[in-house]
């Protein structure tokens, strides 16, 4: 059994009832779970699988394959995320960046810290520009592939061939809700 500190980055259907959810930790990096009934009302994951949740987990490790079986989900509720529609672009954009640029049971702690702080600054602020050029900056020194000649976002999308497609709608919404 693996324990770790993890935040959810995607989560998509396995079966009728069963959920993919996809997490970055503290210990492993990426780590790739079946949660088998999580759609069941009542069930053991029922409530505990939302985007950007930050909680402790336990997983049985696959002998074969990545995709691992999820134990449990201890939910930190003090480390939720405001719903306004900012934080959430700027939230899922962050985990797709951290979901592009890492990679299954390698372990990253320099990235997961960088999005466990990126979250403690939506908890309290609200999302700018400013933020999401500071979290592109941050995450290519992570990786070592910031060059302060370039605009980090550029550095990472010659790394990864193209960025996710919700960062452009990012900015747009940042600069309008100026």
């Amino acid at each position: 059994m693996e324990e770790a500190r993890a935040i959810l980055l995607r989560r998509y259907r396995f079966s009728e009832n069963s959920l993919v959810v996809i997490w970055l930790t503290d210990r492993h990096g990426k780590v790739k779970t079946t949660a088998r009934s999580a759609t069941k009302p009542g069930g053991l994951f029922s409530g505990r699988l939302e985007l950007f949740t930050v909680a402790e987990i336990s997983f049985k490790s696959s002998k074969s394959g990545e995709l691992h079986s999820l134990s449990e989900v201890v939910v930190e509720t003090s480390a939720l995320l405001p719903s306004t529609y900012s934080t959430i672009l700027s939230a899922a954009y962050f985990s797709e960046l951290c979901d592009l640029f890492t990679e299954p049971m390698h372990p990253v702690p320099e990235v997961f810290a960088l999005l466990e702080r990126a979250w403690g600054f939506l908890r309290t602020q609200s999302p700018s520009r400013r933020a999401v050029t500071h979290f592109e900056t941050e995450l290519a020194k992570s990786l070592g592939i910031h060059d302060p000649s370039v605009p980090a976002h550029r550095s990472l999308a010659s790394v990864a061939h193209k960025l996710p497609e919700s960062r452009p709608r990012l900015l747009e919404h940042l600069s309008e809700s100026l």
